[in-house]
C-alpha cells in the first residue's frame, strides 16, 4: 500500500509545479531552470546555454576554416617567412662579391705663385690642374673565401626555408589540436548540462517525498550536495571551454576574445594513418620528410662551408686593377692614361696561422653539436612517434569500452529509478549510477578526442601533415 502511495505521488508530481530548490537557482540567473520535474530533464540548446552565460556571441566554425584562416594570419608564420625573406636576401648579397668594384674619381686643384715640383722651384705660376679616372677592381675571390662564404648562405637560406615549412606544420598541428580539445570542452559542457539538470530533478523528487513523509531529509541534503557539485562541474567546463576558445583564437591569428564554437553537436573518429603502418615505416618517413631535420641538416653544411672559408686564410689572395684615367690642365687640356695592375696578398694565416687553425677548431666543435643535435632530434622524433603511436591505438580500445560503459551506465539509471520509486532501492544507488553514467560520457569524448589528437600529431611526426591530410576524411 505504501509503494502504491508512492508512484501515485510522483505521477502527481510529474504534472504539477512545486516549489524546490531549483527555484532558487533560476533566482541567480545563471543556468535557467524551470521547478518542474519534467522540465528539470528538458533538453537544453548547448550554444545557447554557453552564449547566456559567457555573454558572447558564438562565431561557428569547422576544423576546415580554422586551419585556412590559421595559415593566413598565424603570426608565428609570418616571423618564419620574414626569415626566410631575410637569408634570401643576404644569400643574394653573398654572390654580389663576385662582381667588380667599379669607382670614378675626379678632382680640380688651382695652383698660384711658387710651386715646387721635384727639384725645380716654379714662380709666377698659376694653372688649373684637372684629373678624372674610372677604376675597376676585382677580388678574385679572395682566394676562395667568397666561393665558400655564398654557398654557406646558400645552405642557411635552405635552413631557413626547411623552418618556414616546418612552422606552417606546426600550425596546422596546433590548429588542429586546439580545435578537438576546443570540441571537447564544448561536448563536455553538454554532458555536465544534463547531468546538472537531472539533479535537479533528483532534487525535486526527493523534496517532494519528504513532503509527503515518504522521504528522510538526509536524502533532500544528499541531494543539494550532489546539485551542487553538479554546478561546480558545469562552472569548470564553461571555464575550461573559454580558455580553449582563446588557444584556438590565438593560433588561429585572430582576435583573442572571439567566442568561437564548434559546428559539431558530436565528436567522431578520423583515422588519418593507415593501420597497417608501423613505427618504423613512420620513422623512416620522418628521417627523410620531416622539416626540422632538413633545416639542421642544412645548417650543419653552411658550418662545413664556414670552416673551409676559415682555411682560406692560408691561401695567397691575388687581386687586379684596371683604371683609365684623363690628366692635364685647364689651359693644355687633358690627356689619356691607363693603368693595369695585379697585386698577390699571402699572409700565411693569421697570427702565424695559430689564429687560423684555431677558429678551424671552434667551428668543427660546432659542427659536431649539431651533429649531436641532430641526432638527439631524430631518437626524441622517434620517441614521439612510439608515443602517439600507442595512444591513438589504446584510445581506439578505450573507445569501444566507453561506448559499451555508456550503454550499461544509461540501463543501471534508468533499473536504478525503478527500483527506488519501486521502494526497493534507495537514493545513493540512484546518485552513484548518475554520476558513473555522467563519467563514462566524459571519458568517450575524451577519448575519441585524443585518438583524433593522436592521429593528426603522427602526421606531424612522420613528417607528411598538411591540410588536405587532415581533412581528407573529415565530415562535420
Amino acid at each position: 500500500m505504501k509503494k502504491a502511495i508512492a508512484i501515485l505521488f510522483l505521477i502527481i508530481t510529474l504534472h504539477c509545479n512545486v516549489p524546490s530548490y531549483c527555484k532558487e537557482e533560476q533566482a541567480d540567473n545563471e543556468i535557467n531552470l524551470n521547478s518542474n520535474f519534467s522540465d528539470c530533464l528538458k533538453d537544453v540548446n548547448v550554444e545557447e546555454e554557453v552564449k547566456n552565460y559567457l555573454g558572447d556571441e558564438p562565431v561557428y566554425v569547422n576544423l576546415k576554416e580554422c586551419l585556412e584562416v590559421a595559415l593566413l594570419y598565424n603570426f608565428y608564420l609570418k616571423s618564419a617567412n620574414y626569415d626566410y625573406i631575410r637569408a634570401k636576401w643576404e644569400y643574394k648579397n653573398s654572390l654580389t662579391n663576385f662582381l667588380p668594384d667599379l669607382s670614378v674619381n675626379n678632382y680640380s686643384v688651382y695652383y698660384s705663385g711658387q710651386v715646387l715640383v721635384g727639384a725645380a722651384l716654379l714662380e709666377n705660376f698659376n694653372e688649373l690642374a684637372l684629373s678624372v679616372y674610372v677604376r675597376g677592381t676585382h677580388q678574385l675571390t679572395k682566394g676562395g673565401e667568397q666561393i665558400f662564404e655564398a654557398r654557406s648562405k646558400k645552405n642557411l637560406k635552405f635552413a631557413q626555408r626547411h623552418n618556414l615549412d616546418f612552422t606552417r606544420s606546426e600550425v596546422l598541428l596546433y590548429c588542429a589540436q586546439y580545435y578537438y580539445e576546443l570540441l571537447r570542452t564544448k561536448l563536455g559542457i553538454e554532458i555536465y548540462q544534463k547531468n546538472y539538470k537531472e539533479r535537479c530533478a533528483q532534487l525535486v523528487q526527493t523534496e517532494n517525498l519528504m513532503n509527503a513523509g515518504l522521504g528522510t531529509k538526509f536524502d533532500v541534503i544528499r541531494s543539494k550536495t550532489e546539485l551542487a557539485q553538479a554546478k561546480q562541474n558545469l562552472l569548470d567546463a564553461l571555464q575550461e571551454f573559454r580558455l580553449a576558445q582563446a588557444k584556438l583564437a590565438n593560433i588561429m591569428g585572430v582576435e583573442i576574445t572571439t567566442c568561437l564554437m564548434p559546428i559539431e553537436m558530436e565528436a567522431q573518429m578520423y583515422t588519418l594513418i593507415e593501420e597497417n603502418k608501423t613505427i618504423e615505416d613512420m620513422y623512416n618517413l620522418a628521417f627523410s620528410s620531416r622539416e626540422d631535420v632538413k633545416k639542421m641538416r642544412a645548417q650543419i653544411q653552411a658550418l662545413r662551408e664556414q670552416k673551409r672559408m676559415i682555411y682560406t686564410q692560408f691561401v695567397p689572395r691575388p687581386r687586379i686593377i684596371a683604371q683609365e684615367q684623363w690628366q692635364g690642365t685647364a689651359r693644355a687640356g687633358l690627356g689619356p692614361a691607363i693603368v693595369l695592375g695585379a697585386y698577390v696578398d699571402w699572409n700565411l694565416g693569421q697570427n702565424m696561422g695559430a689564429g687560423t687553425i684555431t677558429q678551424a677548431k671552434a667551428k668543427q666543435a660546432e659542427i659536431d653539436k649539431n651533429i649531436v643535435d641532430l641526432e638527439q632530434s631524430l631518437r626524441d622524433i622517434k620517441e614521439s612517434i612510439l608515443k602517439d603511436y600507442y595512444e591513438s591505438k589504446i584510445s581506439k580500445d578505450r573507445i569501444k569500452i566507453s561506448k559499451e560503459q555508456t550503454d550499461y551506465a544509461t540501463q543501471s539509471v534508468k533499473l536504478a529509478e525503478l527500483r527506488l520509486d519501486a521502494g526497493e532501492g534507495i537514493l545513493i544507488d540512484v546518485i552513484q549510477a548518475q554520476t558513473f553514467k555522467t563519467r563514462t560520457r566524459i571519458e568517450l569524448v575524451n577519448s575519441t578526442i585524443r585518438y583524433n589528437i593522436a592521429q593528426v600529431q603522427m602526421l606531424f611526426d612522420s613528417g607528411i601533415i598538411s591540410k588536405d591530410e587532415i581533412l581528407k576524411i573529415y565530415n562535420p
